[in-house]
């Protein structure tokens, strides 16, 4: 039991540190913002078993797993679709507008590491036909970051940010088996 207790200390210490940065490029690696993606460390788990958890994470949150799984290889890789009704409310000139989420998580899988990416991103206003996009001219769309570079709007950085970070938390947990899945029934 002391060992088991330490090798999911070890785990978690060397795996929760990986985090999401958003950047006028989009969503990066916020320890190496040339990297679009995450490796996360799992030592003590095989492909074949973080692929299984991974699935397990999706059948624990997702209403229809299997419309959202949109490509699979078990042990290699895993590529799924989340749509989020509220994902964050931009502030734009005193209107608050909800922001919707369409994206789509690929995982991909080694023996104690998973590469995690988010390879498509799509943010639009629920009323609007508006997108929130992280760079470009004022006319663009919503905007996180003016065209030049400035932060537009740091609050929606957080959110996003924010948003990303505690999802993906949610599935190193899983992965290691700490998340709560207890059915109180």
């Amino acid at each position: 039991m002391k060992k088991l207790l330490i090798l999911l200390f070890f785990i978690s210490f060397n795996s929760f540190g990986q985090k999401f940065v958003a950047t006028m490029n989009g969503l990066r690696d916020a320890d190496n913002v040339d990297n679009n993606y995450l490796v996360l460390e799992m030592d003590g788990l095989n492909a074949t078993e973080l692929y299984k958890q991974s699935i397990k994470y999706i059948n624990d949150n997702y209403n229809n797993p299997e419309e959202v799984i949109k490509g699979s290889s078990e042990g290699e890789f895993l590529k799924f679709d989340t749509y989020v009704d509220n994902l964050l409310t931009y502030k734009n000139s005193g209107v608050k507008i909800q922001i919707t989420g369409l994206y789509t998580t690929e995982l991909r899988y080694k023996d104690g590491r998973i590469k995690y990416e988010i390879i498509s991103l799509e943010m639009k206003a629920k009323k609007y036909s508006q997108y929130l996009l992280f760079s470009g001219g004022m006319m663009s769309g919503y905007l996180v970051y003016k065209k030049n570079g400035k932060l537009f709007k740091e609050q929606t950085k957080i959110d996003i940010e924010n948003y990303f970070n505690n999802n993906l938390e949610t599935l190193k947990k899983y992965l290691i088996g700490e998340a709560d899945t207890e059915d109180d029934w």
